[in-house]
């Protein structure tokens, strides 16, 4: 069940409550699962409290998805008869889950937190929240009166927003006009907070690489750095790199030494040069901080498989019992059987440990262990001292927010902090992650973009509903059309027109825009599961790229990188209906008008202004089928 407590103003979320989840006990341990955290354990472990599980959660107003996890089954609310399907394109989540509905039964609401006003860019954000249906315009009255655009709809509110010219100090209050009659909420007198967050990355354009995939040799690194030129030539600033750290597998997840880069990728003689020759481009760089779980192989482990309850980590990890594992589990690890068939005896054997994913090879660590902490704090900043501008933490929302709070105020402020949050964000960001990767968007353009699931109108809707969740976080989040988990975008939509009005979308829209290893050549995918399509080796040779996509993808990125309107500007809807995407970002006197057209038919576009055309074609006012068009708008 879930109990909702005192509800209060958030400094950053606006209203937010206390809610407690609890579930009869049973089992040895249970995890609160929810959109929240992507449905994954680790993050949110509940307490014993007599005969039941349960945590304490704030969470925002609102209409939140939830469902328990006892010893790895995940299991709806017994005790709330309200359920829904909840369905995720973008990590693969259907399910029957419950419905915790957070709401105080306030109609109308404004409070001055970061998320309702606050300044970005050269323009001061306001947003109204009013009960669904009960505002049918808003005003804001300040020093003139201004109607405030109606910007999103969700299963609860209505949310309105207007932009203000850049000042200190805002007095004002809100006119609402309901069926009933016009309505004054509020007498505030507030300074507009700004995001703190490391500028540099506005104008980056990330590049991932997996290094064991890009690179053809042994010492994938010191290949990195030939291919610098290749990279910088291309127009990235910035590269992100899956782990490069002692481990067992080619993907660098199950890391065994946290100090020291892998021989395999060329150590720590190549990631110093590298690093060296990263600044002399001015690009740059960020790692995959693997802290949700070790490697079996790991010595911390070891030592608890070797001495059980009287090794000195036997708190390091979640241990459900001794010991971890059995004499059986052992010979066959040590026998000379494929990999397969090792994988599927040993899964059948068991082990007394929690892992990523049910996944022997990687036990998950126990977070809230001191010294755990000290340890992932300890590891990252060794490698920012090392000159790492940032880090990518994978799972992370399977690792207590709390705890990345903590650390957060540990780091440099300088350092770009991203959270794989595959789900709702607003948990994870401000003083935990700057931003996070961008997985809600992504499932905005699997259903618009990939499968037809959404119509123009309810992507803009999806967009603006995250824009009102995230405030000035939005423009910090990670973006992105796949990686290294999902499969490549160009091989879903199986068109290149339809790709590059998604790369379009994609670099001209509010938050980091990135490209992953391959992409800028029309890499496609491969056989395999899901999860390894995307991993195909990087092809170097020119005659099987394609030289479209590199064309455009080169024109975008450089567009994007010298645009400040593109980086920090307004985003204004103009038109979004039958496949026609027509918005503008805006910085001072800055103004670039982005059209796609994904649709089978011509369209249309009116430009009254003079304008200059800087990337896509526009054919006599006109715009072709599974095309876009960029323009400065001149006045």
């Amino acid at each position: 069940m879930y109990k909702t407590f005192a509800f209060r103003d958030d400094d950053v979320m606006g209203k937010v409550a206390s809610v407690e989840f609890s579930i009869p006990k049973e089992g040895s341990y249970a995890y609160l699962l929810g959109n929240f955290n992507a449905f994954n354990e680790g993050s949110f472990r509940m307490k014993e409290n007599g005969n039941r599980w349960s945590i304490k959660v704030e969470l925002p107003e609102g209409f939140w998805y939830y469902a328990f996890s006892v010893e790895g089954t995940r299991i709806p609310d017994p005790e709330n008869p309200e359920r829904a399907f909840y369905r995720r394109l973008s990590y693969k989540m259907e399910d029957e889950v419950s419905v915790a509905r957070i709401f105080s039964g306030e109609e109308f609401y404004h409070h001055p937190s970061l998320t309702y006003l606050y300044l970005f860019g050269d323009r001061i954000y306001v947003r109204f929240r009013a009960l669904k249906g009960k505002a049918r315009r808003v005003y804001l009255i300040s020093e003139n009166r201004m109607e405030m655009r109606k910007k999103a709809v969700d299963d609860l509110f209505d949310y309105f927003e207007t932009t203000l010219p850049m000042k200190e100090k805002l007095e004002y209050h809100f006119e609402i006009h309901t069926q009933d009659g016009v309505v004054e909420y509020g007498d505030f007198r507030a300074y507009p907070k700004k995001y703190s967050f490391p500028e540099w990355v506005l104008d980056r354009v990330f590049y991932q690489i997996m290094p064991d995939r890009f690179a053809e040799r042994d010492g994938k690194l010191w290949e990195i750095l030939q291919r610098l030129g290749y990279i910088g030539g291309l127009g990235i600033n910035a590269l992100y790199l899956t782990p490069i750290f002692k481990s067992k597998t080619y993907h660098g997840y199950d890391v065994t030494d946290y100090y020291h880069v892998s021989r395999r990728l060329g150590g720590d003689e190549a990631f110093n040069r590298l690093v060296k020759e990263l600044k002399k481009s001015d690009i740059r760089l960020i790692l995959d901080g693997v802290f949700h779980h070790t490697s079996f192989f790991h010595p911390y482990f070891q030592d608890v498989v070797k001495n059980g309850r009287k090794s000195r980590y036997r708190n390091f990890y979640r241990i459900v019992k001794f010991p971890v594992i059995s004499e059986g589990f052992l010979e066959v690890l040590s026998s000379e059987e494929s990999q397969r068939d090792k994988s599927e005896k040993l899964k059948k054997l068991g082990w007394n440990y929690e892992t990523f994913f049910s996944v022997w090879l990687m036990p998950r660590l126990n977070h809230e262990n001191p010294e755990v902490r000290r340890f992932i704090a300890n590891v990252m900043k060794h490698w920012l001292e090392k000159g790492v501008n940032g880090w990518r933490l994978d799972v992370a929302h399977g690792v207590s927010p709390e705890l990345w709070r903590e650390i957060r105020y540990k780091l440099p402020e300088d350092a770009y902090l991203i959270g794989e949050v595959m789900d709702d964000a607003r948990l994870w960001i401000f003083d935990k992650f700057h931003g996070t990767m961008n997985y809600p968007l992504y499932e905005a353009f699997l259903r618009f973009f990939v499968y037809n699931e959404m119509n123009a109108g309810e992507f803009l809707n999806w967009l603006e509903l995250l824009s009102a969740y995230y405030g000035p976080a939005e423009f910090l989040m990670y973006n992105f059309l796949d990686n290294h988990d999902v499969e490549r975008f160009l091989g879903l939509v199986n068109d290149r027109r339809k790709y590059l009005c998604a790369l379009a979308f994609l670099m001209t829209y509010k938050g980091i825009p990135s490209m992953y290893y391959g992409d800028e050549i029309g890499l496609r995918n491969i056989d395999g599961s899901p999860m390894e399509r995307s991993r195909a080796l990087m092809e170097w040779n020119p005659e099987r790229w394609d030289w479209e996509i590199l064309k455009v993808t080169k024109a975008l990125i450089k567009l994007r990188r010298k645009s400040k309107a593109l980086q920090v500007g307004v985003f204004k809807p103009l038109i979004f209906r039958d496949g026609l995407l027509v918005y503008e970002r805006v910085y001072g006197d800055e103004q670039i008008l982005v059209a796609i057209n994904y649709s089978n038919s011509r369209q249309r576009i009116e430009l009254t202004s003079d304008y200059k055309l800087l990337a896509g074609h526009l054919d006599k006012g006109y715009l072709n089928p599974w095309s876009f068009c960029i323009a400065r708008i001149i006045n």
